[in-house]
């Protein structure tokens, strides 16, 4: 009888859990192109590609439960994935774009645990070009400021507060994860956003600690053997150092069908291993490296379906080592046209050219570095050029669903 009386209360209840207001959405990109660059140190190349204007290729799943008095349960799984040949992207990891499960609440935030994109990139990333027409190819220097999400961070806490009069504000703790260690992949970082009307304005600070090692708290940039989880190629070696402080702000302002956007980065990486492993003579111990990225753009939509670009970048560098003072400029161009609300026709061309002093080794015939030379490096080629000018194109489509 014990048994039986249980099981009706159970089954009395059971309506009760199913008349929760719940929902679960699949949502995804599918993005395909070709791609163009006029010199990869050994000629021009012309290859697939799979990132578009809105991002690369993902597909996920987002469920919310309502648990009554203004508190839901949340979650998110987010996968990237090459579409060329169906390969996971982040490094081969399932969910590696995002992967948290939280709670929020109408009238205190939002509190979430699991991977997650940092405060910054989701704010002051909202105006870099990169973003927006010019595909990931546009972004600054290298990504060392992460407003591209080259790196996720796992292990993180996320609260997002409410919005309050247009303003909202981030913050970001990742424990590291790292036995005996806990200030290796510590990550703690802090934004606010604010809108109103035409004009939207964001600032923000992301730091971490070790981002070059391997992924037991931030997902590193890369692993020891100096493979990065995307193709950003040499430069982005810049980040195997002791920690990455990012200082971000910037703003838009739209008038009409135009709208015009400014941005500004300052990425401090401490104890940079760059010069030391590239061989570079009396590197030490490491050196620290600091850039300074700004960037100007507007966009204009002609017609509802049509929409163009353009972007001024100015990259500047300086590393303690002999004071080498590197600078890359950049332009990018951008059109996107819908052909409807969920599929759009793009295309991108990006020119960058480097100049002040050259960081990029030029080895002898034994392989030993006998100099250095200022060489161009378009953001996510995967190549570097042979000379000071580099050249990228790209078209191709993107669904989304």
């Amino acid at each position: 009888m014990k048994k039986t009386g249980i099981g009706f209360a159970f089954l009395m209840a059971v309506p009760a859990f199913a008349s929760a207001q719940s929902s679960v959405t699949l949502y995804g990109r599918v993005v395909a192109g070709v791609t163009f660059i006029n010199n990869t140190g050994s000629g021009h190349v012309v290859q697939s590609d799979t990132c578009g204007p809105p991002s690369c290729n993902l597909w996920g799943l987002k469920g919310k439960e309502d648990l009554g008095g203004g508190t839901a349960a949340i979650f998110t799984l987010e996968n990237g994935f090459n579409i060329q040949n169906g390969k996971l992207g982040q490094g081969g990891t399932e969910f590696g774009r995002q992967a948290f499960v939280g709670l929020t609440n109408d009238r205190w935030g939002t509190v979430t645990l699991g991977r997650q994109y940092d405060p910054p990139s989701e704010t002051v990333g909202y105006f870099p070009s990169s973003n927006n027409f010019a595909t990931g190819y546009g972004s600054h220097f290298g990504d060392l400021d992460n407003l591209n999400q080259s790196i996720r961070i796992n292990n993180a806490i996320k609260y997002v507060s409410p919005t309050w009069n247009g303003l909202q504000v981030k913050g970001l703790f990742s424990l590291g994860g790292v036995a005996g260690s806990f200030s290796t992949n510590r990550v703690w970082s802090l934004a606010a956003g604010y809108t109103n009307g035409p004009v939207s304005l964001a600032a923000g600070y992301l730091d971490i600690q070790n981002p070059a090692t391997s992924p037991n708290g931030t997902g590193g940039v890369y692993t020891s053997n100096g493979s990065y989880v995307g193709s950003l190629n040499r430069y982005v070696a810049l980040q195997d150092a002791n920690a990455m402080k990012v200082l971000t702000a910037g703003g838009s302002y739209s008038l009409g069908s135009a709208t015009f956007a400014l941005n500004y980065s300052h990425t401090d990486l401490q104890n940079s291993q760059y010069f030391v492993a590239n061989g570079f003579i009396a590197a030490g111990s490491g050196s620290d490296f600091k850039m300074d990225s700004y960037e100007a753009s507007v966009t204009y939509r002609l017609s509802p379906a049509l929409l163009v670009g353009a972007a001024y970048i100015y990259n500047a560098g300086k590393a303690d080592y002999q004071n080498l003072k590197p600078n890359f400029q950049q332009v990018n161009l951008g059109i996107d046209y819908a052909l409807s609300k969920r599929t759009s026709l793009y295309a991108v061309t990006i020119l960058q050219k480097a100049g002040g002093d050259g960081i990029a080794p030029v080895t002898g015939a034994g392989g030993a570095v006998v100099g250095r030379k200022a060489l161009a490096e378009i953001p996510g080629a995967g190549y570097t050029s042979s000379s000071a000018k580099q050249l990228l194109m790209s078209v191709g489509m993107y669904h989304s669903f």
